[in-house]
């Protein structure tokens, strides 16, 4: 209750101080203009260069690589939709945002939405720009031409007086010039919407988002709290965030309720999966946690027909593993399989993993659908507890410390090895009698696919570079792969 009073009460403030300037935007029909207006090359310059992020193009590109070169690639997020990222400072929010970056990178994407808050404005509605480039130390961005169709939506006005001084959009173009340097942009502003409007937006949004399009939402989280107190505001937002939930966003503490409550109803809509990639506060990074700024970085991942599991279905299985290793290590007995959902009963082949101190502690499995998916988590769960060779048997003491880990297969077709390192696939290599499988995670662990396949060879007892040998049989899957850590309760 606190959280959300104490927020209102902030919001208030701000809206009198602002209400109190010359401008204001709120349906305000004679700031709007027609595209028929602008002539060409129109361009908006850097608003913020030389106090957000560095204003010398080698300073800049050194420090966004940096923070890149610091994290990984998730290789279970094949297919980006939409990412939520911070636009405080970089040195505060860099490292959270490039967790997002990171997974654009290879990905064919040519054009990317970018929506926000007005940090200068009180402003109901959505606001475009009439620039049609825009600035940044790097270069210049263009912007897509499907923005004056937006233009003409009722919905949408334009205002470059709400755009010029807004560093909430600005922030994420250096890191877009750095991963997709190609790639076009629609810039957004969004103001207060009501549930009609934000669906009507989520509309609009999904008109445009094609198999190369990217939604990028620019969002910071809480603002100013004691470290703990901003934690724990922040995990109901994620949280929010991360069961699609439209309306009770818009009362958490965010800069950006409107513009996410879009996202999430257009997520939702999709079955686009989110994951949770990073989240930490300005105290993180300074020290002082008196008064701290939340950061969040969440992608959206457009999923196989495979996956069609809901958090809540994750969770339960995450769930059922842990409950099975328990009870198997308390009383030597299995707990029944998971049966509640006709997806548990449908065959599947799945692993269970786990991870103790980042490392791997067990992991076992069935790579063919050889049992349903309710069973074969509780067998895997406790098999990869007890029944690992490669580590001695999990003790009750230690499970705390153990993070447990799911893998969802497809089934394993035939494929060649360049497909499958391409596309960072899991794959099966077999040659007679011998076999050996790594999951489309393990690829995080080697630099090159010559280090992968050779050291899947050893893994099936055969020699380095039996890839090579014609006799070699290499069977591809994909997985879908969710743990504990990501799922925040």
């Amino acid at each position: 209750m606190f959280k959300k009073i104490g927020f209102k009460l902030l919001l208030g403030v701000a809206v009198v101080i602002l209400a109190a300037v010359a401008y204001t935007v709120i349906n305000n029909e004679n700031q709007k203009i027609s595209f028929n207006d602008m002539s060409s090359q129109q361009i908006r310059p850097a608003a913020v260069s030389g106090s957000f992020y560095p204003s010398t193009p080698a300073e800049l590109t050194t420090m966004i690589e940096d923070f890149l070169s610091k994290v990984q690639v998730d290789e279970t997020i094949a297919n980006p939709r939409i990412i939520i990222v911070p636009h405080a400072g970089y040195q505060y929010s860099g490292a959270v945002a490039a967790k997002a970056f990171k997974q654009l990178i290879n990905k064919d994407i040519t054009r990317a939405v970018i929506i926000g808050p007005s940090h200068h404005f009180p402003l109901a509605g959505l606001v475009l720009a009439k620039a049609d480039i825009w600035q940044t130390p790097l270069g210049e961005v263009k912007v897509s031409l499907l923005n004056k169709d937006l233009a003409r939506q009722p919905n949408f006005k334009i205002d470059d007086k709400v755009h010029e001084p807004e560093h909430a959009l600005e922030m994420q173009l250096p890191w877009l010039q750095i991963v997709l340097p190609q790639a076009e942009i629609i810039p957004i502003i969004v103001g207060q919407l009501s549930l009609e409007e934000q669906q009507q937006f989520a509309e609009s949004l999904s008109e445009i988002l094609d198999d190369q399009t990217v939604l990028i939402a620019s969002v910071d989280l809480s603002h100013y709290h004691q470290a703990n107190q901003a934690e724990q505001l922040d995990r109901q937002s994620l949280d929010d965030i991360l069961n699609f939930d439209y309306q009770s966003i818009l009362e958490d503490e965010v800069d950006a309720p409107w513009a996410l409550g879009a996202v999430l109803q257009l997520a939702k809509e999709q079955n686009w999966q989110p994951k949770l990639l990073s989240y930490q506060n300005s105290g993180d990074v300074t020290g002082d946690d008196s008064a701290v700024v939340g950061y969040g970085a969440v992608v959206f991942n457009e999923i196989s027909s495979a996956d069609q599991y809901t958090l809540e279905e994750k969770r339960e299985m995450l769930q059922a593993a842990r409950a099975a290793i328990s009870n198997y290590l308390t009383n030597r007995n299995k707990i029944l399989p998971l049966t509640g959902n006709q997806k548990y009963l449908e065959h599947q082949g799945a692993f269970v993993t786990l991870i103790k101190d980042g490392k791997l502690r067990g992991c076992i499995g069935y790579i063919e659908p050889v049992a349903p998916l309710g069973q074969a988590i509780i067998d895997n769960a406790i098999a990869a507890a007890v029944s690992d060779h490669r580590f001695e048997p999990v003790e009750f003491a230690e499970l705390a410390a153990i993070e447990i880990e799911i893998s969802i297969l497809t089934e394993p077709q035939p494929d060649s090895m360049e497909a499958i390192a391409t596309a960072h696939k899991g794959v099966v290599l077999e040659q007679g009698n011998q076999a050996a499988t790594y999951l489309p995670q393990v690829w995080e662990s080697f630099d090159s696919p010559q280090e992968f396949f050779g050291s899947l060879c050893l893994k099936a007892g055969l020699a380095g570079n039996c890839y090579l040998d014609p006799k070699t049989k290499l069977f591809s899957y994909q997985a879908i792969v969710f743990n504990e850590s990501e799922l925040v309760d």
